[in-house]
Order: structure tokens, then sequence, then C-alpha cells
């Protein structure tokens, strides 16, 4: 290198501008040889020279020969490639990237494959459990008992949940539940319970179910869900989506007040593998966060939420051609178990 550049990487190796052909081709071998380095990268605008030097191909032809490693040229300026420079680097094996900013997505999409890439389960069907729920489906819609129900199915933990019409067996309800418990608008009319404001958390005692049954009644309907409160835990959301082209994908996000606020959310093809889900739930700054413990409270049961995010996973394969949606929110994982509490199953329409 000419006095004044420096040995480092990106490598800057123009100088003076003379013996292009040799400065490259040790240049290129250098960096070739370092074992820190996975792909060797040319930026070079790939023009056409005036005077038919063609020092550049031809150290990018003698690099080519003597490293194993994928070697691409970066032009910036995409206009102004040769294309016949072009067309004999690629017939080589040597891409070139036309433009600075599909040059570094094409070699990020290569980079993204050097963690080698689990391959997924195969599907493993339990046919009658499958026809079973298939059947459900295509006679209506679930409610909330039967949408709790078809989780538990599938292996997740829910939480005990009694459907009520009246004040008086919403009282019942929650006795046989236990105080404090939790009530829910059951309205089909309301899918979406927070949104209408329908849900009332921490019912210590019957005057305050009566209250909150007497507001929600009068506003959404007689009909309510009355649940033990569950004290303590980190909420999740699990999810089914269809894809036009991928069908039917798991979700994975922090769930409960956060979920819209905190945006942090994958996306799987199922069926996944529990690694492939412990790799997923890494990827989730705040459910690490969440799952350690914040607050005082106590570190969460990570493997158990490994578990409803792989049975979400199973749902999705056996039931995903009947499924256009489903939320499970909040999912709160306490310290020996993840319990699904809520459930919205939207079937798949017939269009």
């Amino acid at each position: 290198l000419d006095p004044g550049l420096v040995p480092t990487n990106p490598l800057d190796v123009w100088g003076r501008g003379t013996g292009t052909r040799q400065l490259f081709e040790s240049c290129l071998a250098a960096l070739a040889d370092d074992d820190g380095v996975g792909v060797v990268a040319v930026g070079l605008d790939l023009v056409e020279e005036y005077d038919g030097d063609e020092s550049y191909p031809l150290a990018i032809q003698t690099t080519l020969a003597a490293t194993t490693k994928p070697l691409v040229v970066l032009s910036n300026v995409a206009a102004a490639v040769d294309q016949q420079q072009a067309t004999r680097l690629r017939a080589l094996g040597v891409p070139v990237l036309e433009g600075t900013d599909s040059g570094l997505r094409a070699l990020r999409h290569l980079l993204d494959q050097a963690v080698p890439v689990e391959p997924r389960p195969p599907a493993v069907v339990d046919q009658k459990r499958a026809a079973r729920w298939r059947a459900r489906l295509t006679e209506g819609g679930l409610d909330t008992l039967a949408s709790l129900a078809l989780l538990n199915d599938y292996g997740l933990t829910v939480t005990r949940s009694v459907a009520a019409a009246t004040l008086e067996d919403a009282r019942a309800s929650a006795d046989s539940v236990g105080f404090p418990v939790v009530l829910k608008t059951d309205s089909p009319e309301f899918p979406h319970r927070s949104d209408v404001d329908g849900v009332r958390v921490g019912l210590v005692d019957d005057i305050a179910l009566t209250n909150a049954y007497l507001d929600i009644a009068g506003r959404l309907g007689p009909r309510v869900i009355v649940q033990p409160q569950i004290v303590g835990g980190s909420e999740f959301a699990l999810g089914l989506v269809r894809d036009p082209m991928l069908g039917p994908l798991v979700v994975v996000a922090v769930g409960g007040t956060l979920v819209e606020v905190v945006a942090e959310r994958k996306v799987v093809l199922p069926p996944m593998s529990a690694s492939t889900v412990a790799t997923l739930l890494d990827g989730l700054p705040a459910a690490s966060l969440l799952l350690g413990g914040v607050r005082g409270q106590a570190a969460a049961d990570r493997a158990a939420l490994e578990r409803a995010v792989v049975a979400i996973g199973q749902l999705a394969v056996e039931l995903g051609d009947s499924i256009d949606a489903l939320d499970v929110n909040p999912l709160i994982c306490g310290e020996a178990d993840a319990v699904a509490v809520d459930c919205l199953v939207v079937r798949r329409s017939s269009g």
C-alpha cells in the first residue's frame, strides 16, 4: 500500500494508480486468505476503460482461481457497468451487483445463510382431532369457551372459565371459581373486548362483581365469562395469521396491554421444533426481559412458553386450512406454567 493508506477492512487500495493488476491481485489475495473475511467484495465501477486496460477483471479472475470464498463485484453506479465485462465475470461465477443499495442487500441475504437453518420437522397430523375441530369450525364460529377448549385439546393450559347470562349466574360462577375474579363480555358482537371496555379484573367480592356485571351487561349485553384472577406472571401473545402465498404462520409477541406498545413480534412457518422456538424467543429482546423477571416478579417458565408456541404450530398444521386467524392474548407465563386466558378464533370464510 502507498504511504497514508491503512491496511483495514474495507481496504482502500488506490494510491498513485500504478501497477493496478498486481496491486489488486495481492490485496484481494490478502483479504481472501484472512479467516475473518467471509466474502471478498470488490467495490468497483466496472466501466469500459478507454485505453482497453483490463487490469481489474484480470485481477479478479486471478483471485477467483486462488480462493474458495465468494468473490463479487459491487458497482456503485448501475447504469455505467460495462455489460461485456459483467457478462464475462458472471460466466466465471463472479456476481456483478449493480447498485450499492441492491448489492448490499444481496450480500446481506448471502450472509444470512452463514448460520445453518435447522430443517423443519415433518408434519404429523392427529387425524381424529383435526376432523373433530374441522367439523366444529364448519358448523359455525367458536365462542370463548369453545376457543379455549380448542387450545386445551392442542396441549395449552387454559384458565377455568364459566359462562353466565344473568347476574345470579355470574355470582354463582364467581363463587365456584373463587375470588378474586375477572369478568369479560361474551357477546359475539364484540370479539375484541378491550376495545369496548368489556373486561374487569381484580374483582375481590360480590359487590365489585355486581357493579362490574351491571355496567358490562348494560352496555354490551348480558352474556359474560367469569374466570379466576391470575396473579403475577408476564403476558405474551400467540397467534396465527394467513399469508396468501405461504398459508398459516405462527406469530409470537409481547402480549396484554403491551402488544400494541412494544411492537416486537416474530413470525415463523409451522411446524416448528423446540430448538427453533427457543431461537425465535431469543430474538425478542422484550420477551427475554419478561421471562427473566422484572420489577420484582419471579422468572417465568420459559419451557412452558416454548411448548405453547410449538402447540400453536401443531394447531396450524392440522387446522390451518380452516382458520383465517387465531389470537391468544394474553398468555400469562408464571413460575410454573403458561396459561391462556383469552382466545379469538376467526374461521376461514368460504371465499
